[in-house]
């Protein structure tokens, strides 16, 4: 077992002891920023698969996160969705996007607050072990940063077109919606479901649409209408994604 395999099993190890000390947690999903997936432990199988719980999660603390900025001026601590026999509480830290599945009732009659500061404090401790580990690569939204500089617009978004991470001057729900939505009519005309990228070409730039996993897409648009130089664009986006 090489050295980040060993970090993952201990993560996992990890997350194995929180659920079986602590009867009110259901599971615990673990991504990074850009909605990829570390790990996902449940005791209950979900319609989800642990890369679209990572992904779903990144995207609604990023959502609330703009939320957030945009109405109070505040940076998010966590967030918390309450069921009819559920809790769902998410947070973010510096490397991780980690959401935890509760059972409504035990959790209350334990105290909710005390799921709360247990989970943030796990939370910490995840991330810390992964921020001293290379088991997390570097974001591709940076990535894709660094070696496209000229980029103009760039956006990680699910496949149904939630937001994870996007640098935009088109308002983000607009841009989301349209990716979605040429990524979808684009499988449609091709009448498979083997779609790699698309390229939309005007006079003096381009917009890229490129599948990165079975749950999320990335869209990047350069000042550059240039097939040679678009080409280059797509082997480096290759590159990351691998």
């Amino acid at each position: 077992m090489n050295q980040q395999s060993k970090i993952q099993q201990d993560i996992i190890n990890l997350i194995e002891k929180k659920l079986e000390e602590n009867s009110a947690l259901i599971g615990i999903n673990i991504g990074a920023l850009d909605g990829s997936l570390i790990t996902g432990l449940h005791k209950k199988e979900h319609k989800l698969t642990n890369l679209e719980i990572a992904s779903a999660n990144s995207s609604i603390l990023f959502l609330s996160s703009k939320m957030l900025r945009s109405s109070l001026n505040q940076t998010i601590a966590h967030n918390l969705i309450a069921g009819k026999d559920s809790y769902l509480f998410s947070i973010i830290t510096n490397n991780i996007s980690m959401i935890s599945y509760l059972d409504r009732e035990l959790t209350e009659l334990e105290g909710l607050f005390t799921y709360v500061r247990l989970l943030k404090d796990f939370a910490l401790k995840i991330s810390a072990i992964i921020e001293t580990s290379e088991l997390v690569k570097e974001e591709i939204f940076i990535s894709i940063k660094r070696a496209i500089p000229n980029t103009l617009i760039l956006a990680i978004l699910t496949k149904d077109g939630l937001p994870i991470q996007v640098q935009s001057t088109m308002p983000e729900p607009i841009l989301s919606a349209m990716t979605s939505a040429i990524y979808h009519l684009s499988e449609v005309l091709m009448e498979t479901k083997d779609f790699e990228y698309s390229v939309i070409t005007g006079e003096n730039g381009s917009i890229i649409i490129h599948e990165l996993d079975e749950n999320r897409i990335l869209a990047i648009a350069v000042p550059e209408a240039d097939e040679s130089k678009i080409g280059t664009y797509i082997a480096k986006i290759k590159a990351f994604i691998k």
